[in-house]
């Protein structure tokens, strides 16, 4: 039962991440944070950052490793198919990563572009890397796990921060919307109860007393 909690946690990351990151009145600027991802990729001062489009960097980040978690949460399933079926949806999100076919044709040198395709390589080496990961202790799956989503919620907030500075610029005014909210609390949920058994496993328990989580 607690591998397909942890599961459901990262998913709900997941599907939060789709959800608004900022609500505005206008449902042009109510956006999520692929979007916001894609709308900050545009501003002058962003394409000037150094790391070059950092702001765009962090908002595709989560989403990048929360594939990565996906297919590590995976690992601890005993049936073959639902581990496969796992990754074969981390594989879906990283995916959507993928720049369109103009980038090979003509827009070889857009910065936006370049940056899609190099999250989509380490999309792709991170769910293969995770996939390969069974072998490791179910220790050291659980904190990579943790590393995971942990930088991708630190990674969401200081991009979400960024791109709200430059809404205030065009006088934009937003709400934080819950889509990063929940991926925290999702992410979280599934940081105690993966660890749950490794660092509380040694605890003195009553007689006849069990782990909800078991």
């Amino acid at each position: 039962m607690r591998v397909w909690l942890v599961i459901g946690c990262v998913v709900l990351a997941v599907v939060c991440y789709y959800l608004p990151w900022f609500a505005h009145e206008t449902a042009g600027f109510t956006m999520h944070a692929y979007d916001l991802a894609e709308w900050s990729s545009l501003h002058p001062a962003v394409r000037s950052e150094s790391p070059e489009m950092w702001t765009s960097f962090l908002l595709r980040l989560p989403l990048v490793l929360l594939a990565g978690a996906l297919a590590l949460a995976a690992n601890n399933l005993e049936e073959a198919r639902g581990r496969w079926l796992l990754r074969g949806l981390a594989l879906v999100l990283v995916v959507h990563m993928v720049p369109p076919r103009e980038y090979l044709d003509t827009a070889s040198n857009d910065p936006n572009y370049r940056q899609m395709f190099q999250m989509t390589l380490l999309g792709l080496a991170l769910v293969l890397a995770a996939s390969r990961a069974y072998r490791l202790p179910a220790t050291w799956q659980a904190w990579l796990l943790v590393g995971l989503t942990g930088i991708g919620v630190l990674a969401g907030w200081e991009g979400l921060s960024r791109a709200k500075t430059l809404l205030d610029n065009f006088e934009i005014d937003v709400q934080t919307g819950f889509g990063i909210a929940g991926m925290t609390v999702g992410s979280i949920l599934a940081w105690m109860i993966n660890l749950w058994p490794y660092l509380w496993e040694d605890r003195p328990t009553k007689p006849g007393e069990a782990s909800l989580l078991e």
